[in-house]
């Protein structure tokens, strides 16, 4: 009898396989799309460089690749930069899909000055016309809004009347223009530059949400209903009236508060922010506008030739059954003579690229727009496909089956496959011909079998019969929710409140899991996704050393070993530690040869051979916990992971395949002992691995540089303002590479906001106060002037938390992680160790053996977002450091 398991939340689809289906689908009506004909101008404008491990880069992709936002040129997207007012209009316009009807209406506004041949406005300029009065026409935005945008301090008009009048010189000079031409330019220049104080400035997060509600048509929330708003910790900032419209917002899931509770209603809103935001929205625009948006199979692909006179056409012609057993064709072409080309883009596997990427068995999500080209297309092979049916021939990873509508069907299978049989653990023989199994199916391959025999009684088994392990992506507290990741596969479980949480011998609340947590879930019945208990495995285990030796002897009389050749793994290197030691045995020791646990009984018959140690300290005494015997050669590698498969128990580092045993394998991070599962695609990790045809890990020590959450800056003083500045021609540090910026940008201070000068030999503390005031001196080029002076600006949660005003030749750009061997508060320099510099070529960490000291008598210290001084560093304290040789100008203790 037939089971159907409700692990998967995914629609059961039929999977045909070419050899046995493709005349029965050819005798299928299909509708065929063709792609894009600029797809590869399309891929070239938003191939950003500048997203690839950004938080928002699948929102930022799908919507460029939607062409709902742009990117600034250059390949590059600039996520953390502000948005503009003017930018924020333009982008709900065009969701709107009106952005012909600005344009054209921008055009229209164009006033056939006479400006003496010089040209001032550009054509930006005329379409931000029009999307201004297409947002005002289709209630975007209000008049209100607009008079206020446009209302200018006494400050700024002032600003605004130099500006113009600095402006306007150079054309004043010209002996060619009459005044009237002159009188064009400068009305010209007007409105330019006035957009600067207007438009241009950006836009707040309270301004947005309004903006976006009225798109939405949402009705504000009143009364009892009003929760969301209440849980932030700022919503008493918001403005009165917009409580009930934020809610709605926040209730739609559109727009939600930071990871620490806030709104943030008057902060600037991030390009990546908006971003993700347009993403939450855009799909029900995207179908009025006439697009076909859907999920299917990607069941088949032909290729085929065309000869013309003038080239040959490569044919693709992908056909894909949707979720409602539908048939499309999408057709793509290359050739040499780009009039020919058509595609389309994919996103895969967290990375842009075109249609040539999408094979057979690809579960996918496809956007056609109303010209009926195939536009964009997701791979979501995340989300498996499951099919069912009855065994007919178990071979060599290979499995094929006849469906319940009597077709036969075969496929590969990963290696390390995970078969169950009614949820107990099996083997591929253990299945039987005729016996009902789901496959899961990811990419053309199964990575899941589930086996059904029938038993006695129904749906019942022994509470705790069956278990599911899995790391804990999300925890819904508020729906007694849990997410867990297995195989690279997301399962739901819903955890009643009735039903105990165990970690150790404590009973705890669901909302104590962490993400990143190991759980096991018993259950009472064979299928379902409810279960009777939560096992929270404890906090990963603490090592005391990692060493390394050759084991000489064995005395388990006296529960103990002897190694020699000793030497300690210490910041990715092992370093000799003595010719031999005596080593104690922890009474649970485990020991590996291979993946396979030994008995220490046995440890005699592996003399001579090199062993990997991890030690604890138990009751003042070092024992060995964990021992692997080396058997092969061993390779380091050090480097970031490029992919990680769970269920294959694999990684790629730089390029090469290393294997791991989920209990052979040491893996450590942060002076602790962690679960596979912890790692992650991207961490930065050195792997010691051993072995001939097939190396495994025997350390894997994860190398990860915490992000310190601030934003730095180095550029020239500009402006100086009342609790402001501008900087000009800067650069910024993201992702600890420099980026150039030509542009301005204004940053807000504080009181709290502390200012070194360290232009001379003598640091100087400058009050706020001082600083704000230099722009009244006489001369804005003075010595006691800042305007035009160069600086370090730190920034974080939007604020400049400090500045370091620098000598114009001062460039310190050598970016060093170390931790702190001593401090010598009177001299101020620290010395330093476990030394690490930032290769921007390469994009890696180098290290560096040597031990020197910093001088930090010019340098910012900061510390969780607050400024501190030489004294608050501590031995053993993780610096991150901006220096110059041995003189640091920032100093973040992590």
């Amino acid at each position: 009898m037939k089971k159907i398991i409700a692990l998967l939340i995914t629609v059961i689809m039929i999977v045909s396989i070419a050899s046995v289906s493709y005349g029965a689908l050819g005798q299928e009506a299909a509708t065929t799309y063709e792609g894009l004909p600029a797809y590869k101008e399309l891929y070239n404008n938003i191939n950003f460089t500048d997203i690839k491990s950004h938080w928002a880069k699948d929102s930022i992709y799908r919507m460029s690749g939607l062409s709902i936002i742009k990117g600034a040129g250059y390949n590059k997207f600039y996520p953390d930069d502000t948005l503009t007012r003017e930018q924020a209009v333009a982008l709900l316009v065009r969701l709107l899909g009106l952005e012909s009807q600005a344009q054209i209406s921008g055009e229209n506004s164009i006033k056939n000055s006479d400006t003496g041949g010089y040209t001032i406005l550009t054509p930006n300029d005329y379409w931000s016309r029009g999307y201004i009065d297409v947002a005002i026409q289709n209630n975007i935005i209000t008049q209100e809004e607009v008079n206020n945008i446009l209302t200018l301090t006494e400050e700024e008009q002032n600003n605004l009347e130099l500006e113009i009048e600095k402006s306007i010189v150079s054309y004043e000079t010209d002996p060619n223009l009459t005044d009237n031409q002159i009188k064009n330019i400068e009305s010209q220049l007007r409105e330019k530059i006035e957009k600067k104080y207007t438009w241009k400035k950006p836009v707040d997060r309270e301004q947005v949400a309004i903006w976006v509600s009225r798109i939405l048509n949402l009705k504000p929330i009143y009364g009892q209903a009003q929760q969301k708003i209440y849980n932030l910790k700022d919503w008493q900032k918001i403005k009165t009236t917009n409580i009930p419209i934020i809610e709605a917002l926040m209730q739609k899931g559109i727009m939600q508060g930071d990871d620490r509770g806030y709104f943030n209603p008057k902060g600037y809103l991030k390009r990546s922010e908006m971003a993700k935001l347009l993403d939450n929205v855009f799909e029900n625009f995207l179908l009025k506008q006439g697009y076909k948006i859907g999920t299917g199979l990607v069941e088949r692909i032909d290729k085929n030739y065309q000869i013309n006179e003038k080239t040959t056409i490569e044919k693709k012609v992908f056909r894909i059954k949707d979720d409602d057993n539908n048939i499309l064709n999408f057709i793509a072409q290359e050739s040499e003579d780009d009039v020919y080309d058509r595609g389309f883009l994919v996103y895969k596997n967290g990375k842009l690229t075109k249609y040539n990427e999408l094979n057979e068995y690809d579960y996918i999500k496809y956007y056609i727009n109303p010209q009926n080209n195939v536009v964009f297309v997701e791979i979501l092979n995340n989300i498996p496909v499951l099919l069912e049916g009855t065994v007919e021939k178990i071979g060599d990873n290979q499995i094929t089956i006849k469906d319940y509508l009597d077709d036969i069907h075969s496929f590969n299978i990963i290696p390390g496959i995970d078969i169950r049989v009614n949820n107990n653990k099996a083997k591929l023989n253990d299945l039987l011909y005729g016996q009902d199994v789901t496959l899961t199916i990811s990419g053309g391959k199964v990575i899941k079998i589930d086996g059904y025999i029938d038993i006695e009684k129904e749906g019942y088994i022994h509470p705790g019969d069956r278990i599911f392990i899995g790391k804990v992506l999300y925890i819904d507290s508020q729906n007694n929710k849990l997410t867990l990741l297995k195989d690279n596969n997301e399962y739901e479980f819903i955890i009643k409140p009735y039903v105990p949480v165990i970690k150790g011998d404590t009973n705890i609340n669901l909302s104590s899991i962490k993400e990143g947590d190991i759980v096991k879930l018993e259950f009472d019945q064979y299928e379902g996704n409810i279960p009777i208990k939560v096992n929270v495995y404890v906090d990963d285990k603490q090592f005391e050393n990692i060493i390394k030796g050759k084991l000489s002897l064995v005395n388990l009389g006296r529960n103990e070993i002897i190694l020699s050749n000793v030497s300690y793994y210490e910041h990715t290197k092992w370093k000799d530690k003595a010719d031999s030691m005596k080593l104690p045995l922890n009474p649970n020791v485990e020991i590996y040869i291979d993946g396979l646990k030994i008995s220490k009984e046995n440890l005699n018959q592996y003399l001579g051979k090199e062993v990997y140690i991890a030690t604890e300290d138990r009751y003042g005494k070092e024992e060995a916990f964990k021992i692997i015997l080396k058997n092969g050669y061993e390779r380091n590698y050090y480097n970031s992971i490029q992919e990680i498969s769970y269920g294959q128990n694999k990684i790629k580092v730089d390029y090469n395949e290393v294997y791991y045993d989920n209990k052979s394998t040491i893996i450590i991070k942060d002076g602790r002992i962690i679960n596979p599962y912890n790692l992650n695609k991207g961490d930065d990790v050195f792997i010691i691995s051993y072995g001939k045809d097939k190396y495994t890990a025997s350390l894997i020590s994860v190398e990860n540089i915490p992000s310190t959450g601030l934003v730095i800056y180095r550029g020239r003083i500009d402006e100086i303002g009342e609790y402001r500045f501008e900087l000009d021609d800067y650069d910024v540090l993201k992702d600890n590479n420099w980026d150039f910026s030509t542009t301005q940008k204004s940053f807000d201070i504080s009181e709290d906001t502390r200012i070194l000068d360290t232009r001379n030999d003598n640091p100087i503390e400058v009050s706020v106060k001082d600083f704000t005031n230099s722009r009244f001196l006489e001369g804005k080029y003075s010595v006691n002037s800042y305007y035009r002076k160069y600086a370090y600006v730190v920034k974080y949660d939007d604020m400049t938390i400090a500045m370091n005003v620098i000598d114009e030749n001062t460039n310190p750009k050598i970016i060093t992680v170390a931790d702190v061997e001593n401090v010598d508060k009177i001299n101020k320099n620290v010395t330093l160790k476990n030394i690490k510099d930032w290769n921007e070529f390469k994009g890696v960490w180098n290290i560096n053996n040597a031990t020197f000291t910093l001088d930090v008598s010019k340098a910012l210290i900061i510390k969780e977002g607050q400024n501190i001084t030489i004294n608050d560093i501590s031995p053993d304290d993780s610096l991150y450091i901006l220096r110059n040789n041995n003189v640091g100008y920032i100093v973040v203790v992590r």
